[in-house]
C-alpha cells in the first residue's frame, strides 16, 4: 500500500458583498460572457453548416473549412470581436473571462462529440444558447484576480471585493469563479491544491436505497429520508401561485420572485449539507463501499415516484460519496450494475427467486433457506457480499485506496 499522500484540486465557496459599481462590472461581465458565448456558438454552426453544404454538394475546398471548435481555437477569436466596432463594449470587461468563455464552449463541443462515440449517445447534446435569466458566472485564471491581506481584487476593479472568509484556503487558488444566484446573493469559488487526511476505517457496507428509507445499509442500520422537497411542498405551492397573479416584470413581480427562488435554495442547501454529512460519516468508517448501479433518467419516468426520487438526489450522494472515496485514499466504493438482482438473491444461501417481486413486497418467505427477509436488507447484504467478492477475489492484488470500480455483471 502506498504512504504517499496525493494532493487534489477543490473548490471552496464563499459568501461575497460587492458595492454599486462592482455589481455594475459583475453584470456586465456575465452580459459580454453571455453575448460572446452566443455569438461564437452561432458563426460556428453557420460554418459547419456552409461546410455540410459544400460537402454534399462536392465543391469542398479550402476556402471553406471544417470549423476547428477546440478551447484553444476559440480563444483566437476572441481580439476579433474585441475590435470590432459594433461590440467594442467587450473592452470594458476582462480578456480572460471571455476566453475562458470561449474555453467552457470548446469543452462542450468535446464533450459532445465524445458522446457520440460511446455506445449512450446523445448523453451530452449540442451546445446551446445561453439566457439572460439563466445561471450567471464567469471564471478568472489567477493573472487576473489577487489576494492581499484578506482582500480579493479583481480586474477592472481598482476597490477589493468584500469577502466572508468562513474558512481559510487551503493554498494559493488557481483560478476562481463569480456566480450570481437567481436570490440576488453572489459568491466566488476558489480552486485551491489541499492533501486531505487519510482515513482509517475498517467497515465494509453494502448500500441499497429507496424512497421509503433513504438508504438501508448491510449492516442494518437505516438512514431516513427527510424528504427536503415535499416538507416545503405547501409553501412552494402557495408561493408560486401567488408569483403567477403578479404581473412579469413588476416591482411585485420581482419581490415574489425572489420569495420562490429563496425557497428552491433553502431546499437545495439543506438537501446539499445534509448529503455531505452522510457520505463524509461513510467514508470515515468504510474501507470497502457497495453501492447500486442505477439509471435515475430511466426510473423518474414513473409519474407516481417521480417526485420522490428527483426529491432523494441519488445522483448527487453518489457523486459526493464518489469524490470523497477518492479523497480517502483508503477506501473503494464498488458500484453494482444495474442489471445486478440485489432484491432477488437470497442473501443467506445466494439462489435466486424464480419470480420477480413486486415493489410492495417489501418482506418476503425465501423457499431457499425458510427465513422472512426484508427486501431492503437483504438487497444491501447481497450488494456488500458482490463488492467484497471482486475486492478480495479479482483485484486484492492491487492497491484500490481511494479507487472507484463497477461491476459489469
Amino acid at each position: 500500500m502506498t504512504t504517499e499522500q496525493k494532493s487534489f484540486k477543490k473548490g471552496y465557496k464563499y459568501r461575497i458583498y460587492p458595492n454599486e459599481q462592482q455589481k455594475e462590472l459583475i453584470s456586465k461581465t456575465f452580459g459580454c460572457c453571455r453575448y460572446l458565448w452566443n455569438t461564437v456558438l452561432s458563426d460556428t454552426n453557420k460554418e459547419h453548416q456552409a461546410y455540410i453544404l459544400a460537402k454534399e454538394n462536392n465543391t469542398l475546398d479550402q476556402e471553406i473549412p471544417s470549423p476547428n471548435v477546440s478551447g484553444n481555437a476559440l480563444c483566437l477569436r476572441v481580439p476579433k470581436y474585441r475590435s470590432n466596432p459594433e461590440s467594442l463594449w467587450l473592452n470594458e470587461v476582462s480578456s480572460v473571462a471571455l476566453q475562458q468563455t470561449m474555453i467552457s464552449l470548446g469543452n462542450a463541443y468535446d464533450n459532445y462529440f465524445k458522446s457520440l462515440k460511446t455506445v449512450r449517445k446523445g448523453r451530452f447534446g449540442r451546445p446551446k444558447f445561453k439566457k439572460k435569466n439563466e445561471h450567471q458566472s464567469f471564471r478568472l485564471m489567477k493573472t487576473a484576480f489577487r489576494i492581499k491581506d484578506n482582500q480579493l481584487y479583481i480586474a477592472k476593479s481598482d476597490e477589493p471585493i468584500q469577502v466572508l472568509w468562513s474558512r481559510e484556503l487551503p493554498s494559493e487558488p488557481s483560478s476562481l469563479s463569480i456566480t450570481q444566484t437567481p436570490t440576488g446573493e453572489y459568491f466566488v469559488s476558489f480552486v485551491c491544491e489541499y492533501t486531505p487526511p487519510k482515513t482509517s476505517g475498517t467497515e465494509h457496507i453494502g448500500i441499497d436505497v429507496g424512497l421509503t428509507n433513504y438508504a438501508t445499509l448491510s449492516n442494518g442500520e437505516i438512514i431516513d429520508n427527510p424528504k427536503w422537497f415535499k416538507q416545503r411542498l405547501q409553501s412552494l405551492r402557495r408561493a408560486q401561485r401567488s408569483l403567477s397573479r403578479k404581473k412579469k416584470s413588476s416591482s411585485n413581480y420581482n419581490k415574489q420572485r425572489i420569495k420562490v427562488a429563496k425557497l428552491h435554495k433553502r431546499i437545495i442547501d439543506s438537501r446539499h449539507d445534509w448529503q455531505h454529512k452522510v457520505t463524509r460519516t461513510l467514508v470515515n468508517k468504510s474501507h470497502v463501499i457497495g453501492v447500486e448501479g442505477l439509471k435515475v433518467a430511466n426510473m423518474i419516468q414513473n409519474r407516481r415516484l417521480s417526485r420522490g426520487i428527483i426529491d432523494a438526489a441519488w445522483t448527487s450522494f453518489f457523486t459526493k460519496l464518489k469524490y470523497k472515496v477518492e479523497e480517502s485514499q483508503h477506501a473503494t466504493l464498488i458500484y453494482m450494475s444495474s442489471y445486478f438482482p440485489s432484491s432477488h438473491i437470497c442473501s443467506v444461501t445466494g439462489q435466486r427467486l424464480e419470480k420477480k417481486l413486486k415493489l410492495s413486497e417489501r418482506f418476503w418467505n425465501c423457499p431457499y433457506c425458510g427465513n422472512v427477509h426484508n427486501r431492503d436488507l437483504n438487497a444491501a447484504v447481497n450488494i456488500e457480499n458482490k463488492a467484497l467478492e471482486l475486492y478480495y477475489d479479482v483485484v486484492s492484488s492491487k492497491d484500490l485506496s481511494g479507487q472507484v470500480y463497477v461491476i459489469s455483471g
